[in-house]
């Protein structure tokens, strides 16, 4: 698979997720409306990171599309307060379809049963007070992709750039709401770019 072919898969992929925005979700249609130009344009530009910084053309496609779903996703989320299934369970088929693909199944199958059953379980246990399950959902996408180390940087980013922004918003006092849609993408964002030569920096050590 030549880097063209990840590009125009990417692209379409991209386009895609944007179509599945604006259909909204199952009770929502048409809800959260197309994406500002922006944010679209942040989705873009993670296409040509994840063909350069990624090891393999699968590696990038499955980084890539779960980082532009989460993108455009996280900013559904930031004026809605959705997370939708319409594109999260899209992104999870496609990143798992690559991962058995490019035989990497047993990294993919860690990094989704530490995100998904550590978070889930705090959804269970906190009854969703401190997380949606839209959150726990988009989780498959970044432990498949990701695998179980990246994947932590991936969350660590994504806890620090909610309390910041929580901060800053005053909402760090006790039963504030903050959507974590647009951290998780921010946490996405930096894995692509930066996870794998942190990876391998600390394997070097």
């Amino acid at each position: 698979m030549s880097a063209g072919i990840v590009a125009v898969a990417l692209v379409g992929w991209t386009l895609t997720a944007v179509a599945l925005i604006r259909a909204g979700g199952r009770d929502t249609p048409n809800l959260a409306g197309t994406p500002s130009f922006g944010i679209a344009l942040v989705a873009v530009a993670l296409i040509p990171c994840a063909i350069v910084l990624r090891a393999t053309p699968l590696a990038a496609v499955a980084c890539g599309a779960t980082s532009i779903a989460l993108v455009l996703a996280g900013d559904a989320d930031r004026r809605t307060g959705y997370l939708y299934d319409t594109l999260t369970f899209p992104t999870a088929l496609i990143v798992a379809a690559v991962a058995i693909a490019g035989n990497a199944t047993f990294p993919a199958a860690c990094g989704v049963a530490l995100l998904v059953g550590s978070f889930g379980t705090l959804y269970v246990v906190t009854r969703g007070r401190l997380m949606g399950l839209g959150d726990v959902k988009a989780m498959f996408s970044i432990g498949a992709a990701f695998g179980p180390i990246e994947s932590l940087l991936a969350i660590f980013v994504a806890c620090v750039s909610g309390i910041v922004a929580a901060a800053v918003a005053g909402k760090l006092q006790r039963g504030a709401s903050l959507a974590f849609g647009p951290h998780l993408a921010t946490g996405c964002a930096f894995s692509l770019i930066a996870g794998d030569s942190i990876l391998h920096g600390l394997m070097g050590l």
